[in-house]
């Protein structure tokens, strides 16, 4: 019996069935994605960073996927690069030029909803997020 019990532990393991998804938590896919475009060296991204936090905070528990790609160095251009195709973000990547905004993109479609910046209030970046959910 401690076998079959180990057997099926191995099997639930191996198939990605862990125990998130055995008791149904298993976080959903986003069907927006805020992305936000920074940079060490950018004023308006350490301004923006923040705001991106309590964004983040804000929209916990929505289909909110954030996404930072990161343009400080060249290993972090690396990274983001990888970041991008993986979530079929490279047009969007390679489209945009500058850091210390977000763009809001429709996780299916890949189309651009809105850009946010720092001049905008925490406030008014929840209410542009949820009305693009």
């Amino acid at each position: 019996m401690k076998n079959v019990k180990n057997l099926v532990l191995v099997f639930i393991l191996l198939t990605g069935l862990g125990f998130s998804n055995v008791f149904g938590q298993e976080k959903e896919s986003p069907t927006l994605y805020a992305v936000m475009f920074y940079a060490d060296d950018c004023g308006e991204s350490k301004s923006m960073a923040p705001k991106f936090k309590e964004l983040k905070k804000e929209l916990a528990g929505k289909k909110v996927g954030f996404v930072k790609f990161d343009l400080s160095t060249n290993e972090s251009k690396e990274k983001t690069l990888d970041l991008a195709k993986k979530l079929g973000l490279s047009n969007l990547l390679a489209s945009k030029k500058g850091t210390g905004f977000i763009v809001l993109v429709d996780a299916k479609t890949k189309e651009e909803k809105a850009i946010l910046t720092a001049k905008q209030s925490l406030d008014e970046m929840v209410a542009i997020v949820t009305k693009n959910l």
